[in-house]
């Protein structure tokens, strides 16, 4: 098979020659700078490393890399323009106006300022919104994706990068805030969604006019939940956050018809997958498998019919603090769990710096020998 029937066949609940891989398509399926570049060393490789986000330092992913680890996807992406206002070398305001700082000897940037914070419903009238067209560089978008879909060899993944709707709204507003409004001040809450919606929906328009035809899957991220539940209960979801989602998803698989919906949410996940189901998620990821109510065996069983999964080698323990032979171990747990049918591996988010480069390679020789079918 190629690459992309491996992955299709997979997402098609339909079973592949072996289990297929990922690194890199999205932003939630990368690396962090120091992890890459460990990486790159490991594998004789020098390349200059660019960015994918500012904020997370995590990274695109070189050809030469994914070869290697013999990669079944690829991804589409614009390039982002993160830094509208920098401070200095350690700060910077988006174009959200959100201001970031890395502390010293840090490796992200966190946030240190909502713009939205203490705002009234009138003073959101009044706040003025960054330009979508501003946001990303689409320049040779449209040129690789016409290019990668003429070879025909990879399955293509589509991330404009800063997908979400709920998360962005927390982050103008100050995540406390935000979870207060949804409870106490929900008129506020359902403007701010009403215009994250039209912003992200424009944002994603502007990206799909150049590629959505070539894409196998689109891809969006938007945090429901923590390591120990949800972050608002099933009823808020559905009465406030969730017709939003609906709207989104289904207009984006307008855009991109012939596209899966590959939706990211960390954590304990599971009460929502019902109605994530339901709005048209087609594949779950990252699978967290260390967060509360996530075991990959009983998410099979429960919505395997419905979903497919794409993740679930664990970076809160084994890929960071394993052995290889740990990490040989996790690889053969989750495809028994998760395959061999609606499974695409890798790492539970992206690969955090304390990650061994020889556990990220382990990792994938592994499912290579072990996840053969046919």
């Amino acid at each position: 098979m190629t690459p992309r029937e491996r992955v299709l066949r997979a997402l098609n609940h339909e079973v592949p020659d072996r289990i297929p891989l990922d690194l890199g398509t999205t932003n939630c399926t990368t690396l962090t700078r120091k992890a890459y570049e460990n990486l790159k060393v490991y594998l004789g490789i020098q390349k200059e490393t660019h960015l994918m986000m500012e904020n997370f330092q995590i990274v695109f992913v070189d050809e030469e890399v994914l070869n290697i680890l013999d990669i079944d996807t690829r991804g589409i992406h614009p390039t982002p323009r993160p830094k509208q206002r920098v401070v200095d070398e350690r700060t910077y305001y988006n174009e959200f106006g959100i201001k970031y700082h890395m502390p010293e000897g840090g490796l992200y940037y966190d946030m240190v300022e909502h713009p939205l914070a203490g705002k009234t419903l009138e003073e959101l009238k009044d706040y003025e919104w960054p330009d979508p067209r501003n946001s990303m560089d689409l320049t040779g978008v449209r040129e690789k994706a016409i290019a990668l879909s003429q070879e025909g060899k990879y399955f293509l993944v589509g991330d404009m990068i800063d997908t979400g709707i709920f998360e962005p709204c927390w982050y103008l507003r100050g995540f406390e805030n935000f979870l207060v409004d949804l409870m106490c001040n929900v008129d506020f809450a359902t403007a701010l969604l009403e215009r994250m919606y039209e912003y992200q929906l424009q944002r994603y328009t502007l990206f799909l006019k150049e590629c959505g035809e070539f894409l196998d899957a689109i891809f969006v991220g938007d945090d429901l939940a923590t390591a120990e539940s949800t972050i608002m209960s099933p009823k808020t979801y559905r009465d406030i956050v969730k017709p939003y989602h609906k709207e989104y998803f289904k207009n984006l698989k307008k855009m991109a018809p012939r596209a899966k919906l590959l939706y990211h949410s960390c954590g304990s996940i599971a009460p929502f997958l019902p109605d994530l189901i339901e709005i048209g998620v087609d594949i779950l990821n990252p699978v967290q498998v260390s967060a509360q109510g996530m075991d990959t065996k009983t998410l099979k069983e429960r919505f395997g019919k419905d979903l497919c999964f794409w993740g679930a080698i664990d970076t809160t323990f084994v890929l960071p603090r394993g052995t290889e032979e740990d990490v040989r171990q996790e690889v053969r747990r989750r495809i028994d769990d998760l395959g061999p049918e609606g499974y695409v591996l890798c790492a539970v988010h992206d690969i955090q710096p304390d990650v061994p480069p020889q556990n990220i390679v382990a990792m994938y020789d592994e499912a290579r020998r072990y996840g053969v079918f046919l």
